[in-house]
Parts: C-alpha cells; structure tokens; sequence
C-alpha cells in the first residue's frame, strides 16, 4: 500500500508540474504580449505582496498537519476532532481579522509600488482580487489537512490543476471578447481560489467522515499548542517571504516597473522549480510525521536522507537544463530582446540545485516540535536578505542581478548550513549525517550544466523543435548515468521502508 500510495502521488505531483510548466511557458508571454512587460510585472508583484496574507494558511497547515497525522495515525478520532475544529473556527476568526489589511493593502497600492499612469486603479482591483484570494485559501486550509495527513496528494494535486485551468481559461475568455485588463487576471486568480476552497471542502468530507464541524470540540488546549508551535512557525514564514517574496517589491521600488516586469519574466522559471520543490517534498512530510508518533528515530533518519537524495535527482535535471540553455530558451519563450537577461536566470536557478534537495529537512524540525530557533534564524536571514538585496542593488550599483545574487546567498546560508546541522542536532546524530549527498548532486548537476552549455553553444537551439530534442537527449543521458549509479541504492533505503520506487 505504502508503494502504491508513494507512486501515485509522485505521478500526480509529475502531471502537475508538467501542467505548470506548459501553463507558464505559454501564458508569460501571452500576458506580455497583451498587457506590456510593465503591466505584467505588476500581476507577480501583487501576487508577492498579498503573500504575506497567505503566511496563516501555510502556518496552519504545517502545525495541524502534524498533529493531524499523528491522531490520525493513532485512530484517535476524538483529538482528530479537537484539532480540527480548533484549526477551522481559528483560522476563520484570522480571516475576518486579515480582510481589514487586506482591503487597506488594496486601497493604498500606488503609495506603495510603483506603477504605470494610468494602470493604477486596475492594479488596485487586481490586487484587491489577489488578496481576496489569499484569504479564501486561508479558509479552505483547515480542510486541506486531512489530504495531507492522509498522504493524498494525488487528490491535492487534482485540484491545483483545476485551479489552474479555471485561472488561465477566465483570463483567455476575457481577453478574447473584452480589452485586455489587469483585473482581469485578478479575477482569474480569485476564481481559482473558490474552486480550490469548494474542492478542499469536498475531500475533506470524503477522505475524513469521522471529522464533524462542531464548535463545541474546539479545545483551550489545542488553541495553546497551537499558539506555541505556530507562533515560531509563523515567524519562520515571515523570514522565508522575505527570502523569496521580497524580491519584486525590492525590484520595482529601487528600478521601476519596467525592470520589475523583466525580473517577474526571468522568475518564472525559479518559482516553476521551487513550486514542484514544495509539493515533491511534501510527499515526506505525513510518512517523517509518521515514524516520530511511532518512535522509529532511526527509521526517519534514513528516510530523510532518502528524500534528500531523491529531491537532489529530481531538481537536479531540470535546474541543468535551465542553465545550460538559458540563451536559446529565452529566444525561443520570449524572443531576441530577453536574451540578455539570460546570466540572471542563471543566477536565480544554479543554486536551486542543493538549495530544493534539502526541502524535506525542513519536516524535521516540526515533527519533533523544535521550531523555535528555525523560525528566529528564518527572520534573521530574512531580514538579512532584505538588507542585502537593496545594498547590492542599490548603492553598489548591481541592479536586478544585485537582488537575485543577495537570494541565492541566504537561501544557500540557510539550507546549506542550518538547515542540515539542526536537523542533525534535533535528531542527535552526527553533524554530517545529512551532508553526503551534497557533494555528489553539484559534481552531477555542473556537469549536466555544462554539456548543455556547450551543445547551445555549438549548434543553434534557437527553436523550440530543436530545444525539446536537444534537452530530451540529454536527459536520456541523465537517466542512464543515475540509474547506473544512483537509483538503485535509493529504491533500496525507500524500498526498505516500504516506499520502493
């Protein structure tokens, strides 16, 4: 079963990448094209200032996930309830709170970002509908534990891709038969988000019919733990938006909306990759949950080194190819005037390569309720970064690679050193428990990296016929060598507990 469910999940988390992928390798330019490169950039920079609404969505889905999982796993449906119940009139209550900034965010954008004349009462309207968005995926995450604690993300996965085809298709339809607007797309964004809410409630009563909504059982205790555990959560949600959200805001205000909607183009491939990132690596989180409410430390260290390896083998090809044909790829995605832009997707992708392997770390921590130093390091390194960002950019005088250069060096600080050391520390085991696979996923993805380079470099891919067959033989090359060397040492630590490839 545990196979089974492994493989199913790991396809569906393949289609929905591969969804992302073809979404966004078409609708980047398509907005462009309609919209302006200005006017695009501020779709993604109102996309990444109504995220720090969304930091209480993730909060609560990462704390009830854990202690979901683990009374689920018990068969405990009493504290399955009294979770439950806490998160769900919990997380209402914030959400009323969140609509006061959310609609002050909305009214106040032009004081706050830069803006095209003309283009500011539809960015308000769009970002008024990304807000409103944020806050009903807020209200659909109470019903979004029970898919996580039940190791379905195939059902998961389903609904993002719906969310995504109802997004793109409204967006198409209004363009169509109306002038292109910004608010458009908001609208877009909005209606994805009740379909993702209406979906989470439907497989919450599907997967999860013992869970009743029932005030009563919502519980003084669970309200304090929760309070304990997210509060250092949260903090740690804070820094990691001002890691990998704060960028565009930095962008627009130091550089303008032009450069702004240049960074929001190049980006789209980072985020396509840290996405998939974040769903692959979720798949670990119920099964680490699992082994920490059985006592099987042992266990749950092999299998994070597992998951490390696996995530390393799995970002590892699509990172090389990205860098290795980063000048034909935006020729062909957004055309000759992009080109140029080609060193700083460089520089927002190579270190993905280590910095996404280590992802699945990040359950540790919580599985073992030690959240408190991650989440001051979190906003430390955030607030870090923020400063980085704008000296680099700014008074040195680095621009847009000034603000990719100052992510890539927190994130890696972050994950490269933290990130391993405590898990290791948490678990009591040695300090290098979780670093021998570090070297072995650079030594293969540098080495990817640049036969992509060099093949770009030699023979013009600067169609899209001869890019998809150059990278699809490289990555015939790629799965030789891993398979030859790799996967069969990792089917046998995941086979060995009960997850074989």
């Amino acid at each position: 079963m545990g196979t089974n469910r492994f493989s199913v999940n790991l396809f569906s988390n393949v289609a929905y990448f591969a969804c992302s992928i073809l979404a966004g390798l078409w609708f980047t330019p398509y907005l462009i094209r309609h919209l302006g490169v200005a006017g695009y950039g501020l779709i993604p920079l109102a996309t990444a200032a109504s995220a720090y609404l969304s930091i209480l969505n993730f909060t609560l889905n990462t704390v009830t996930g854990r202690s979901m999982t683990v009374a689920l796993e018990r068969k405990d449906d009493a504290a399955s309830n009294r979770v439950f119940n806490t998160v769900l009139f919990s997380t209402l209550f914030c959400t009323l709170l969140l609509v006061i900034p959310a609609a002050w965010l909305s009214y106040h954008a032009h004081w706050l970002f830069r803006v095209p004349p003309g283009l500011e009462q539809d960015f308000r309207l769009l970002l008024g509908c990304t807000a409103a968005a944020f806050l009903l995926m807020t209200a659909a995450s109470p019903f979004e534990i029970t898919s996580f604690s039940k190791n379905r993300f195939d059902l998961r996965n389903a609904v993002l891709i719906s969310a995504l085809v109802t997004r793109l298709g409204w967006v198409i339809l209004a363009f169509s038969f109306f002038r292109p607007r910004l608010w458009h797309v908001g609208a877009g964004i909005l209606m994805s988000a009740l379909v993702t809410l209406l979906a989470a409630v439907w497989i919450w009563r599907h997967l999860t019919p013992q869970l009743h909504i029932a005030p009563k059982a919502v519980a003084a205790p669970e309200i304090r733990q929760l309070s304990q555990t997210g509060g250092w959560v949260l903090l740690d949600q804070i820094g990691m938006l001002l890691i990998l959200q704060i960028d565009l805001i930095v962008v627009n205000r130091l550089l303008g909306p032009v450069s702004g909607g240049l960074y929001a183009s190049v980006l789209q491939w980072s985020l396509l990759l840290r996405n998939f990132a974040m769903v692959v690596a979720g798949i670990f989180g119920p099964t680490l949950f699992a082994y920490y409410a059985r006592g099987d430390f042992e266990g749950l260290v092999d299998y994070a080194r597992g998951a490390v390896k696996f995530m390393g083998l799995v970002i590892a090809l699509p990172v090389s190819l990205i860098c290795g044909f980063s000048r034909p790829l935006l020729q062909v995605w957004l055309g000759p005037d992009f080109v140029s832009l080609a060193p700083l997707l460089t520089l927002m992708t190579a270190h993905l390569c280590f910095n996404l392997s280590y992802m699945p770390l990040l359950k540790i921590s919580l599985a073992v309720n030690r959240v408190r130093v991650p989440g001051l390091v979190q906003a430390a390194l955030g607030a870090v970064n923020l400063g980085l960002a704008w000296l680099l950019a700014g008074p040195l005088g680095w621009g847009m690679a000034g603000v990719a250069a100052a992510g890539a060096v927190v994130l890696t600080v972050k994950n490269m050193v933290f990130t391993p050391l405590y898990a290791a520390h948490v678990l009591e085991m040695p300090r290098s428990t979780f670093y021998k696979e570090f070297f072995p996923l650079v030594a293969l993805t540098g080495g990817l990296s640049i036969l992509a380079w060099g093949l770009a470099s030699a023979v013009d891919l600067a169609s899209w016929g001869r890019l998809i067959t150059a990278g699809l033989a490289l990555a015939g090359i790629y799965v030789f060598v891993v398979w030859c060397n790799r996967v069969q040492w990792l089917s046998r630590v995941l086979g060995e507990r009960g997850l074989a490839l």
